[in-house]
């Protein structure tokens, strides 16, 4: 018997063979071309946005984020933060090493009160480790810096190759252990530095006297959450009643527009299980035990927040991670007694077991009621002024810690939900979709922040820095002009 053709399956087959062999063959310039690239190719409105230099162009501020800025002792010029030899990696840091990297505690004083030696000496563009002699270097921020300077901005050292006549990007070096209202009042400082020195610079140049400098931010994970504090409150603290502070919108007065990149704006899971469990920063870097972790503010101040439910008991309830009695009952961090040999290192002056724990249980309430006013702080759902824009890069394909649950007996931790996100800050948390774990359980995507675009990347937490779309979408955003209020 003679088998029959179907000739709708004929011609489909046909038209399938058809297009595999065009585009095997075309050139990625035929209608039947899929092909990808990541280079970026640079046409003459671009390379004329590139090379303009004038009073029209914003100055960017570049603010890292937690680990990104070297710490130093200047007292012994030694490195704290941001440089490893291969003694500690094969040990771990000394009792002297982690005294400096932590911060102190002292009851009967407030956070801001606790000031220690240690200095921020430099955003990271390099995390330098040597290991039997020979230097290796991890990229820190070099790749967010050297994607400004190919769009034509030029820091200092850059200028004279450059042949410029002064800087048109700044980095923001700070202490990244601190609490992020500090660090938002030493923005303000900084960014008033720069200021009187573009407006010298311009007086020079163009003969503009006391011209009205604007800047333009760019701020990667924890920096994108000092940089919101600022746009909402300029240089203002926090109540000192705990109570909820008055957006203001200060800080815009300053800036243009806020290119917030991989930003844990309604925290992330990685920092609460850090305060708990410790941290190891990079593969090759000594452990981070609990007892210092949780000597450092801004841990706290990056927890999820409650609405996002990222941790919950055992029958899947929220818990409410700014209450200090949750943390003594589950024996979390500083309130785990195992941590006492870590605590007489830390605090090397006080002999009793019974005094270190008092001293680190204070410290923990004043950190977690800090952290409860920040959150409530750059959580709220406010319109930006005209003039200002809001701009948000975040990753969205690696599946990233989002649920743990709580033993109760036992205070342990068990991852139980992942979610999309750069692989440390779920997307949920970079938009702050103000519609997850709520009751409604909308199924649509608002955020609490009013962005202008939010661009979603297949890139990791650091790896956002140099995909080739967040650098062409970046600078897109820098250059453009658009009428000023």
């Amino acid at each position: 018997m003679k088998a029959e053709l179907d000739p709708p399956k004929i011609l489909s087959c046909a038209v399938l063979i058809i297009a595999v062999a065009l585009n095997g063959c075309s050139s990625t310039g035929s209608y039947s071309s899929f092909g990808t690239d990541e280079k970026i190719l640079v046409g003459d409105t671009s390379r004329k946005a590139f090379q303009y230099e004038g009073i029209e162009r914003h100055p960017v501020i570049v603010i890292p984020g937690v680990f990104g800025t070297q710490l130093t002792d200047p007292k012994t010029k030694t490195i704290v933060w941001g440089q490893f030899t291969g003694e500690e990696m094969l040990a771990n840091f000394s009792a002297e090493q982690l005294r400096l990297l932590s911060l102190p505690m002292e009851e009967g004083k407030n956070l801001d009160d606790l000031r220690d030696a240690v200095i921020p000496s430099g955003v990271l563009k390099v995390v330098k480790v040597r290991v039997l002699g020979l230097p290796l270097h991890v990229n820190a921020y070099k790749d967010m810096i050297d994607a400004l300077e190919f769009g034509g901005y030029h820091g200092s050292g850059t200028n004279a190759a450059a042949g410029k006549e002064y800087d048109t990007y700044f980095t923001f070096g700070y202490d990244w252990r601190r609490d992020l209202v500090d660090t938002a009042k030493q923005l303000h400082t900084f960014l008033q530095e720069k200021k009187k020195y573009l407006q010298k610079k311009y007086e020079e140049v163009y003969g503009v006297k006391d011209y009205d400098v604007k800047f333009d931010i760019v701020a990667h994970s924890m920096g994108g959450l000092i940089a919101r504090y600022y746009l909402l409150y300029g240089d203002a603290d926090l109540p000192a009643d705990g109570s909820a502070p008055k957006v203001t919108w200060e800080g815009a007065r300053n800036i243009d527009k806020a290119v917030i990149v991989g930003t844990p704006n309604a925290g992330y899971l990685d920092a609460f299980t850090e305060l708990v469990e410790g941290l190891v920063f990079a593969h090759g870097v000594p452990r981070i035990e609990p007892a210092t972790a949780g000597t450092w503010s801004t841990l706290y101040e990056m927890m999820p927040a409650p609405s996002l439910g990222m941790v919950v008991d055992e029958r899947g309830e929220k818990l409410d991670l700014y209450d200090p009695a949750l943390w003594i009952r589950m024996k979390w961090g500083l309130a785990d007694p195992r941590q006492d040999k870590e605590l007489a290192k830390l605090l090397p002056g006080i002999a009793s077991s019974e005094k270190r724990r008092d001293i680190a249980l204070d410290h923990l309430k004043k950190s977690l009621d800090r952290a409860r006013q920040f959150a409530g702080a750059v959580g709220v759902d406010e319109v930006p002024p005209a003039g200002l824009s809001l701009h948000l890069f975040v990753g969205e394909s690696i599946p990233t810690n989002a649920r743990a649950s709580v033993e109760e007996k036992t205070g342990k931790l068990k991852v139980v939900k992942q979610m999309p996100g750069d692989g440390k800050v779920a997307s949920v948390s970079a938009i702050f979709n103000k519609s997850a774990g709520s009751k409604e359980d909308r199924p649509f995507v608002g955020s609490r922040i009013h962005w202008d675009s939010v661009t979603f990347l297949f890139a990791a937490h650091m790896g956002i820095t140099r995909d080739p779309v967040f650098i062409s979408n970046m600078l897109y955003i820098l250059l453009s002009g658009r009428p000023r209020a």
